[in-house]
């Protein structure tokens, strides 16, 4: 929503999906769209996606969800919390069913993540609280233990501090991945040359 950075991240996803395509067809690419929930998305969606709206304006939100409940509803859930551990498990579960050695996660985010799973309960939580970086820390020891390389390209934000500068570090270091700063046109840019680069060194 801010400074124009979800067209950008867009405009980058396009670009993946373009380079693969033309350059490396054997390749697998998936997108997994992260809000409150994460979701698969093919890329013929991409450039319809929006921000999701912000629909609670309390300085401190603390909700939990069963969505086992039969009442419970996606549709009814605010939308603009940041599921990273839930975007993590899923893209880990896509990747898992591909037979490559280039196993890596992309995650463009702009800072902590605010929502996460503990069995069938969400939990929307706003400031970013421990239980949710606890859990979020967990799926990426997953991807780390399963051989896939989690490369975070953090996006500035009007709020961003030193605490989601260092989370993206402690991330991405579990699976001795990397943490780029990336604004702008400079996203794509930096995705596209850190996918070429690491595929030619594993190749080679």
């Amino acid at each position: 929503r801010y400074d124009g950075q979800y067209v950008n991240a867009k405009r980058m996803a396009l670009a993946m999906d373009g380079l693969i395509r033309r350059e490396y067809p054997g390749d697998f690419l998936a997108f997994v769209e992260m809000f409150s929930v994460a979701k698969l998305r093919h890329p013929s969606e991409v450039a319809g996606l929006m921000p999701k709206p912000v629909t609670i304006h309390s300085p401190m939100v603390r909700l939990k969800v069963n969505m086992a409940d039969e009442r419970a509803s996606e549709s009814l859930l605010p939308p603009h919390f940041t599921n990273i551990q839930h975007a993590l498990q899923l893209a880990r579960q896509v990747i898992s069913a591909q037979d490559t050695p280039n196993r890596q996660i992309c995650l463009i985010t702009d800072g902590l993540p605010t929502a996460h799973f503990a069995g069938t309960n969400l939990y929307l939580l706003y400031p970013p609280d421990p239980l949710t970086e606890e859990a979020t820390m967990r799926e990426a020891r997953l991807c780390a233990r399963e051989g896939i390389t989690i490369n975070v390209f953090l996006l500035p934000n009007w709020s961003q501090s030193s605490e989601d500068v260092q989370f993206a570090h402690r991330m991405a270091e579990l699976s001795k991945g990397r943490v780029m700063f990336a604004a702008g046109r400079d996203l794509e840019r930096f995705v596209l040359w850190d996918y070429v680069a690491r595929r030619r060194s594993i190749i080679a």
